[in-house]
């Protein structure tokens, strides 16, 4: 728990920078369906992200991502999942509407824990997708839907490769708000 308080510290560092430099940074819920060949708990839906982006042009920004994700299964073992992230951010400026587009790459890490203990992998990861903002002042918008297709690349010798494959094509959803 230490490392990912001090990850999402850091991440939060960097929006802060972002912000003060004509950036952005963004918050908030994200549900994540993972890739397990039909197993019956596959949505993970508690969990958050924070980015931050830095807009070297009017509409043109490298964005850091951070997400989290937690969840307890019925047989009582827990599931971790930490994407850490970053690529180029594109947004359309239309007034109070922002859409905007991105492709992150980064590291995913994974970690599975029973009563007789636990299993962890990274992997590389891409995030392919983007969102809505919708202006409410001038520093601060809504984030209304950010949605991604969400490749992580565990490989079939893995433990934590739930799809006997050697990538897994998952899907993340958030909504948050975001300080300009």
């Amino acid at each position: 728990m230490r490392k990912v308080f001090v990850v999402a510290l850091f991440v939060l560092f960097c929006g802060t920078f972002a912000v003060a430099q004509k950036g952005e940074l963004g918050a908030g819920w994200d549900y994540l369906h993972v890739d397990c060949n039909g197993c019956s708990e596959a949505s993970v839906p508690g969990g958050f992200f924070v980015d931050g982006t830095y807009y070297f042009a009017k509409a043109i920004g490298l964005t850091g991502d951070f997400q989290y994700h937690k969840k307890t299964f019925s047989d009582g073992s827990t599931g971790r999942v930490l994407f850490f992230g970053g690529g180029p951010r594109v947004k359309a400026r239309m007034g109070k509407v922002e859409p905007f587009a991105h492709v992150l790459f980064g590291v995913t890490n994974v970690d599975l824990s029973d009563i007789t203990g636990s299993i962890s992998d990274n992997a590389f990861s891409l995030k392919l997708g983007g969102g809505l903002d919708v202006a409410v002042a001038t520093h601060f918008a809504i984030r209304l839907a950010e949605f991604n297709y969400y490749l992580t690349k565990f490989n079939t010798s893995s433990l934590v490769n739930l799809n006997s494959q050697d990538h897994q094509n998952n899907i993340t959803f958030g909504v948050g708000v975001v300080i300009r």
